[in-house]
């Protein structure tokens, strides 16, 4: 690779052209070798392997490789003649430090310390390593060969747009637009400016519809392998793409319109665009070591430690020391697997005490420079003071419970928000409220969603609760449809009001209907739904037979996972106790976090290029916030069904109403 350094930089010396074309990287997908890429990318197999020595055998999927230019390229016109003068700045990487900060703290942009560090295009920085910093000179134009190149305008990176986006709004292919910016990177920064094909405005695609999803094209498949992939006809697929409703083919690369379905689950949705389902576990890289820190309450010195008897005592009694001793052992399960996979983890645990003085002395006294990541601290306060000291060293952090925490540049919010949970839900109702009665009731604190739920559904018919209401079968019957279907949508915090609702939308399912001296007991079709399934739902007063005979549908964090499962096992015979919700929320967090570090030491790059992961109960997506932060967004739709809770089976809604 440091010929491939030294080659390159004798290169753009001793020219003073730049051309419209430079080395590419390439993502090694699934039943690729040499031979296929070369081929692709119309070069030699030679030329693969000279510029990626790391290359000992088969290649590993999601392997980044470094591609010269093809013949075809090296024939391409250039753009204009400049003579740069560049010195150039040794720069030793620092522990968390990354291109962007580096670009940012010498006022060059990432893809220049790439350029003049060719390796970087196919692996990470490390720390430690010497990289060479560019210096430019202002850039004295020799001469223009037009300033604009022919058939191409200046495009400015609009906030949040990747690649794909703009390769699909100008008619072009993501391959194509990599090719007219040979520099533009991985990733695209706003404001950052790029080359596209000038086109007349009717020649354009519109502006990516939020409505759909979108699907890039791959080699050698037409219509009846979409078909196949999809369950798209041709004929669904031209009527949403004008460029193919002339009798035009599909083309490889080709980023085509598709109906969103929210409920399939046979592929991933990153950013809009649909991609086949990622796998970390086929993508670690096992020669690294993970370093990471659990911050727990344990409040060990209220713990008699003398004392067996006493600890299994306050064990008892204390929940909080129960709920951390349960979220460690699963922690310790996720290590011994990761272990068992073949991969190196270092671990250090802190109690915190619950209290924030504590963790300033936790950090105060230990060094986080080469921690990787951290989970925990448990509680609001305490993580957001962790967090902040973290934000130093740029080091993840991770919140296990709590959903209000400081979205902090360095954070990960493992618990998807309340907003999260009720887009998904509305999202799953706009499918199967259609030519259903809609009913809402809300009491005086859910007001706020009541009115949300309204602009969406604004035929449903409303019964509001005020303070110390309950609901009353007589005020129900009159909003029923007899005949037709009739979903309930219930949005309340009160036990007692949730208690009072369940009973009588279970007696409203059974009407005695009277004309004259005449009686007839109807059966209604009620099924109950809500936004919100908050610890309400948990008390012994709801009754869960009334739920089951209402098919309760809510929104979830978790499923449910069996007592039969492998882990329930292990974790039983290790622990001698079968796992509560706690130990497999402990595994499931820590076990992401360890596969994570093993794809990618950088948690944040890593976020982007991950997509969804499910482990024993829990599912782990995130998104980047608009001001920093990452939120999971990944949950479930679950329902009662003869006294059990299922999945909603996302590929068959019919199956589920």
């Amino acid at each position: 690779m440091n010929k491939l350094i030294v080659f390159f930089l004798v290169t753009i010396f001793s020219i003073s052209t730049v051309f419209s074309q430079q080395f590419k990287t390439h993502a090694v997908k699934e039943g690729e070798t040499v031979e296929s890429i070369a081929k692709l990318y119309k070069i030699k197999p030679a030329d693969v392997l000279r510029l990626n020595p790391e290359i000992k055998g088969p290649l590993k999927e999601n392997m980044i490789l470094v591609i010269p230019p093809s013949l075809e390229e090296d024939r391409i016109t250039p753009i204009t003649t400049i003579k740069q003068n560049v010195t150039f700045k040794k720069h030793k990487v620092r522990k968390r430090e990354t291109l962007y900060s580096i670009s940012n703290k010498y006022d060059v942009t990432i893809d220049d310390i790439k350029r003049y560090n060719k390796e970087l295009y196919s692996r990470e920085l490390k720390k430690g390593e010497r990289i060479r910093i560019p210096k430019f000179a202002k850039p004295q134009i020799a001469e223009e060969i037009d300033t604009i190149p022919n058939g191409l305008e200046k495009y400015i990176v609009k906030p949040k747009q990747g690649k794909w986006r703009i390769a699909y709004e100008h008619g072009i292919t993501v391959k194509e637009l990599e090719g007219i910016n040979p520099e533009m990177g991985e990733m695209l920064d706003e404001g950052q400016e790029i080359w596209v094909p000038i086109k007349a405005l009717e020649e354009k695609n519109a502006v990516v519809d939020s409505l759909y999803n979108y699907y890039t094209v791959k080699p050698k498949e037409g219509f009846f392998r979409l078909k196949v992939k999809l369950g798209l006809s041709e004929e669904e697929i031209r009527s949403l793409n004008p460029e193919l409703q002339n009798g035009e083919l599909l083309r490889s690369g080709m980023i085509i319109k598709i109906p969103k379905d929210e409920e399939d689950t046979k592929f991933d949705v990153k950013d809009g665009l649909i991609v086949e389902k990622f796998s970390l576990l086929d993508s670690i890289q096992f020669e690294r070591t993970s370093n990471i820190a659990l911050i727990m309450p344990f409040r060990l010195n209220k713990v008699d430690a003398d004392s067996v008897e006493g600890i299994k005592m306050q064990l008892k009694r204390n929940s909080l020391l129960s709920r951390s001793v349960d979220f460690y052992s699963g922690a310790l399960m996720a290590i011994d697997s990761a272990k068992q996979l073949g991969l190196s983890t270092n671990v250090k645990v802190y109690d915190s005490e619950r209290n924030v003085n504590m963790i300033s002395n936790i950090i105060a006294n230990n060094d986080f420079e080469n921690v990787d990541a951290v989970i925990g601290p448990f509680f609001t306060e305490p993580f957001n003071t962790m967090s902040r000291e973290l934000m130093r060293s740029n080091t993840p952090i991770f919140a296990p419970f709590s959903k209000s925490v400081q979205l902090n540049s360095n954070v990960f919010q493992t618990l998807p928000s309340d907003e999260v949970l009720y887009e998904r839900m509305v999202k799953y109702l706009d499918k199967i409220l259609t030519d259903k009665n809609v009913i809402i009731i809300a009491d005086s604190l859910s007001m706020g969603t009541m009115d949300k739920l309204l602009v969406r559904y604004p035929s449903a018919k409303t019964k509001t609760l005020l303070d110390k209401q309950f609901l009353r079968l007589t005020e129900l019957q009159p909003l029923l449809d007899l005949e037709g279907e009739n979903y309930v949508i219930v949005e309340t915090k009160s036990i007692s009001l949730l208690a009072n609702i369940t009973s009588v939308l279970n007696s409203a399912m059974r009407i005695t209907l009277e004309e004259g001296d005449e009686r007839e007991v109807k059966e209604v079709d009620i099924k109950m739904v809500t936004t919100n399934r908050n610890s309400a739902y948990d008390s012994g007063n709801i009754s869960n037979l009334d739920l089951s005979n209402l098919k309760f549908q809510y929104p979830t964090i978790s499923r449910f996972s069996s007592t039969n499962s492998d882990f329930s096992i292990r974790y039983e015979k290790k622990y001698n106790a079968l796992p509560s919700k706690y130990a497999v929320r402990g595994f499931d967090i820590t076990m992401d976090v360890l596969l994570r570090l093993a794809y990618k030491k950088d948690l944040f790059y890593g976020a982007g290029l991950i997509s969804e992961t499910e482990y024993i109960e829990n599912k782990f997506n995130y998104s980047e916030g608009v001001f920093g932060g990452y939120t999971n967004t990944a949950t479930y739709i679950a329902r009662y069904d003869n006294l059990e809770i299922k999945l909603v089976k996302e590929d068959d809604i019919e199956s589920n109403l």
